[in-house]
């Protein structure tokens, strides 16, 4: 029973602030208030598409629920790292702990996030996700079952290595959340003259992620593109495509067409490519 009413708890908390509210902000501010912006692609979101975004969603917000309520159990266990007294580090590190979640969790999304790429898990784990070739912010969680369980595991190890407080926890769940919203907008967020900025260059713009959506063999990491360098899967979202990137770009789209597993999704797949 107890387990019941932390999940219930935890679907609403991930639903309203997780999902609901920034997704919502974020289509308002791009799609709505100022609909005349010029977006990244020439492609179009279709209404069929968004839906489809929002009900895969809901079904990634359970799951998540399901293993917070999960994690929950682990602290009640002492089996996370998570502390309650600020004395118990010096100072800085509250702030330290915060950067440490990021490296930590944007490493371990850049080699999950190459591994649902992997051809034999593709279309099991991360092909739903793809179906959005141009996505907006409602796709955030848009994930096959497999994919959310894997999302939300990254956060799980998290807490059992890094040690947090929760109002750092707190601080680097918003922070990835308007990340993760924002690189699905559709549109770049970040002004030119910060994203060209040297002291900038190692971090990603919705123009990178936006970018691994046409392009499914570039631009795996989620903060930083660090890891996408050094591995070689590094696509400048400022500098026109390399010789030979819009034949890799097609070949990448027709696997996502054909690791589809719908025929509604194959029709929208070739819709958003038209």
């Amino acid at each position: 029973m107890i387990y019941l009413v932390e999940f219930l708890g935890f679907f609403v908390f991930i639903l309203v602030a997780g999902y609901l509210l920034p997704a919502g902000y974020y289509y308002w501010m791009y799609y709505i208030r100022n609909p005349h912006q010029e977006p990244i692609q020439h492609r179009r979101p279709t209404r069929e598409g968004i839906v489809r975004e929002v009900k895969m969603s809901i079904v990634s917000v359970a799951i998540f629920a399901a293993m917070a309520a999960a994690t929950l159990e682990l602290y009640k266990a002492g089996l996370t790292k998570i502390y309650w007294e600020y004395g118990r580090f010096p100072r800085p590190y509250f702030f330290v702990s915060i950067f440490l979640a990021m490296v930590f969790h944007d490493a371990y999304f850049y080699w999950s996030h190459r591994f649902m790429h992997w051809r034999p898990v593709f279309k099991y784990l991360h092909a739903g996700h793809h179906r959005s070739i141009a996505p907006t912010p409602w796709a955030i969680f848009a994930f096959q079952p497999g994919e959310a369980f894997l999302q939300f595991l990254g956060f799980t190890l998290l807490v059992m290595v890094v040690p947090l407080h929760p109002l750092a926890l707190l601080i680097f769940l918003f922070f990835d959340t308007h990340m993760n919203t924002a690189g699905h907008t559709g549109f770049e967020v970040v002004p030119r003259f910060i994203a060209n900025h040297p002291w900038y260059q190692g971090f990603n713009t919705v123009s990178h992620h936006d970018g691994h959506h046409t392009n499914l063999g570039k631009n795996f990491g989620s903060f930083f593109n660090v890891w996408d360098r050094w591995m070689g899967t590094f696509l400048d979202a400022r500098a026109p495509a390399p010789h030979g990137e819009q034949a890799e770009h097609d070949r990448n789209l027709a696997t996502a067409e054909k690791a589809a597993d719908s025929r509604s999704g194959r029709r929208e797949l070739h819709g958003a490519a038209s």
